[in-house]
């Protein structure tokens, strides 16, 4: 599985239930909703994909592998805007 990380110069912004990443070098921002904030929250807790994925199936009562795919998609689609960075593989 790729390891993924935050990159480090990022600011994140919690706004209600929403979270605003952005990078100042580029000026490129990222929002997320709920579910996507909560991942992001606990990843930036654990760094760990399992962690997040054991995390929010016991918060949301949802199956591992459905957390883990949406997991995998977000961060792929946070390397693509540059805010995420595969670190490992």
């Amino acid at each position: 599985m790729k390891q993924y990380k935050i990159q480090d110069d990022l600011l994140l912004q919690k706004v209600v239930d929403e979270m605003v990443i952005l990078d100042p070098e580029s000026g490129n921002y990222f929002s997320l909703d709920e579910v996507g904030s909560r991942m992001i929250e606990l990843f930036r807790e654990t760094g760990s994909v399992a962690e997040v994925v054991k995390a929010m199936a016991q918060e949301y009562k949802a199956i591992d592998s459905d957390i883990e795919s949406d997991m995998i998609t977000l961060l792929d689609e946070m390397v693509r805007h540059g805010v995420v960075k595969v670190v490992g593989s």
